[in-house]
């Protein structure tokens, strides 16, 4: 669960956890992509996107919830606000449920935190923005995350670190704006990785979800 926590803050988890920059590695495609303005859409917009991940003979499904909320102060400063709800199941039965809101600012979009249902208290600080028209092969440093135990910030619970990448998705108009993370735990030894992605289209759409996560000690890749 703190796990999911760290890299939940941009769903992209974080997510998705993202924002112009970045290296590129251009693979000769003429389709751009405003990753930029498809993070902002999705964050200040109702959403609801669902995947599914299979193990065996075991179904997992995702359901990833963003609504929009009013503007709030966050570390002294006002910001826009996004409430979210990650829940898994395995074969319908609930085996994660993590609620939060997610505070953020745009032009460009940075992540600065998150507040959670039971107290704990995610702080963002950005090392690098989301590309507004980046191609497939594109990636860049995205976010630092610290988690703590509540607002005090006392007790340091995780840490996480995040990248930013565009990569193929079924066809030329689309593509998947990924966050991928690290994750460490308050000794700074790596705990695990993740990796969340939105998959949008060239006008800034959100069009699904996909995500890799360790669930109950197994890596799910959610579709």
């Amino acid at each position: 669960m703190k796990h999911l926590r760290t890299i939940t803050i941009s769903p992209l988890a974080a997510m998705l956890i993202a924002c112009g920059g970045g290296g590129s590695s251009d693979t000769g495609t003429a389709t751009a992509f405003p990753v930029d303005a498809a993070y902002t859409k999705v964050m200040t917009t109702a959403n609801s996107f669902n995947a599914t991940a299979t193990d065996g003979a075991d179904t997992y499904t995702m359901n990833l919830s963003i609504a929009p909320a009013a503007d709030e102060a966050f570390e002294g400063v006002t910001r826009k606000k996004a409430s979210q709800s990650l829940t898994i199941k395995k074969n319908g039965a609930t085996a994660v449920a993590v609620s939060y809101d997610q505070y953020f600012s745009v032009s460009p979009f940075v992540s600065r935190g998150a507040k959670y249902s039971d107290g704990t208290y995610g702080v963002a600080s950005g090392s690098g923005t989301l590309s507004t028209s980046a191609k497939i092969g594109d990636s860049g440093p995205f976010e630092n995350i610290t988690l703590y135990t509540n607002s005090t910030k006392s007790t340091v619970v995780s840490s996480s670190a995040s990248t930013w990448d565009l990569e193929a998705a079924d066809n030329a108009s689309t593509a998947y704006a990924c966050v991928n993370s690290i994750v460490r735990n308050s000794a700074a030894v790596i705990t695990g990785t993740a990796t969340g992605c939105f998959k949008i289209d060239s006008a800034g759409n959100t069009l699904g979800v996909k995500y890799t996560l360790a669930v109950s000690g197994k890596t799910l890749n959610f579709r």
